[in-house]
């Protein structure tokens, strides 16, 4: 293998790497983002059902 060939693989290698971590990224944001709504569904329902003592 030559010494370009080397200097290719690291490069695709860095790439590869930070799509990874920007595609974790936006899924934790995703279900960050998700699970805020859900619970602001929850809180919704609750507070229109009618309480009884």
């Amino acid at each position: 293998m030559n010494p370009t060939a080397n200097v290719i693989d690291f490069v695709t290698r860095h790439k590869r790497k930070q799509a990874q971590q920007r595609a974790r990224a936006m899924w934790e944001m995703y279900a960050r983002n998700a699970g805020l709504q859900a619970f602001q569904w929850v809180q919704a329902a609750q507070s229109t059902e009618t309480r009884h003592a």
